[in-house]
């Protein structure tokens, strides 16, 4: 157990939190960069919450910020029970062979210059774990365990490789402290497709082999679909929805961007005419200026005044549902949340029924 900090973690069955992060970059001119903004999650162990929205959504950069790589402006950052937020040093070195992160460009990611044995071995020797004979042992069995033959592989460098294959190095790595928590960063996006899919069945595979608690980053609401124990659909720097069950989210989306990101995916037609996606009115605002109160009223075809003058709060509207929507798509429960104003389904998209 880490000794940062003295105060209980928020949620008692969480294993890592993100406390009312908020992250902000300066930018010219005095102006800022509203990345993040009071974004709260929990992760429950052994589960894997997928963190899903645009490019520009600011889902990276909480995931950066988990993992201690991105300073957070304000908020708090719970691991284990313990504010980790303020770890410097040691303590914080220590805290990170427990969270891990793969990164979305496998082959970037990866120093060219070195071997993949030893770049799998780098943070055996950072940390001293084992000695050499030792550590080589571990890098095979590794590489095994993520479908790369060790004396194929084990003195090839990264450009020598496939983009699957640079991808399943960046796990193998990733896993060599046996972390607890991995942040998967848009892991699959740089893939061919056939490739995603295998690249997606590996990670469940070591979700299940390691007992690794999985915070899964993608921008498709189609990927995720078959990894997610929970989903979490971020806009612009803000939580938009909130789902225990995925399945109820594709069948029935609450917000209206959900709605919009599912109707962006691609249905097979069976010989008949493409259906063509609803877009939303307008590109994304940019974040140095994000509009008043809801931050997706200027996309929204159901945004009313209210929404213009009061920022709508993530509230439960159904038993595992959260929403942070003034007119949600559908009905709030009447015991869960307070009485409003609930618009006809004009923007949902027909296969979400």
């Amino acid at each position: 157990m880490l000794t940062a900090g003295t105060n209980p973690a928020p949620r008692g069955d969480a294993l890592l939190t993100a406390d009312h992060v908020t992250v902000e970059f300066p930018a010219r001119r005095r102006a800022t960069v509203h990345a993040v903004t009071d974004v709260t999650i929990s992760l429950r162990p052994g589960e894997t919450l997928s963190l899903v929205g645009e490019s520009g959504c600011g889902k990276s950069t909480l995931g950066r910020a988990v993992v201690r790589l991105q300073p957070v402006t304000a908020g708090r950052i719970w691991f284990q029970g313990a504010d980790i937020t303020k770890l410097r040093g040691e303590p914080l070195r220590r805290m990170r062979s427990s969270l891990q992160i793969v990164f979305q460009d496998p082959i970037e990611s990866l120093n060219p210059r070195h071997e993949v044995g030893d770049i799998v071995a780098e943070p055996l020797r950072a940390y001293r774990r084992g000695a050499a004979p030792d550590r080589r042992a571990m890098v095979d069995e590794t590489l095994r365990q993520v479908g790369l033959s060790p004396p194929t592989v084990r003195t090839k460098r990264p450009y020598e490789l496939s983009g699957g294959q640079c991808q399943r190095v960046s796990i193998a790595r990733a896993l060599m402290l046996r972390p607890q928590v991995l942040v998967c960063d848009e892991p699959v996006s740089a893939l061919d497709v056939s490739i995603q899919a295998q690249v997606l069945n590996l990670l469940q595979d070591m979700k299940e082999l390691y007992g690794l608690t999985l915070l899964f980053i993608s921008h498709d609401l189609a990927v995720v679909r078959s990894v997610s124990d929970r989903i979490a659909v971020m806009y612009l720097g803000k939580l938009a929805e909130m789902a225990d069950d995925p399945v109820d989210l594709y069948r029935q989306p609450a917000h209206p961007y959900t709605a919009m990101l599912l109707s962006s995916v691609p249905q097979p037609t069976f010989g008949r005419t493409p259906r063509p996606a609803r877009a939303a009115a307008s590109e994304p605002p940019s974040p140095l200026n994000p509009p008043s109160g809801c931050r997706f009223r200027t996309r929204c075809p159901r945004a009313r005044q209210l929404c213009a003058d009061q920022e709508p709060a993530m509230r439960e509207i159904r038993p595992g549902r959260q929403a942070a929507c003034h007119f949600p798509l559908i009905e709030p429960d009447p015991a869960l949340a307070p009485a409003v104003t609930v618009l006809p389904r004009l923007s949902a998209p027909a296969d979400a029924e």
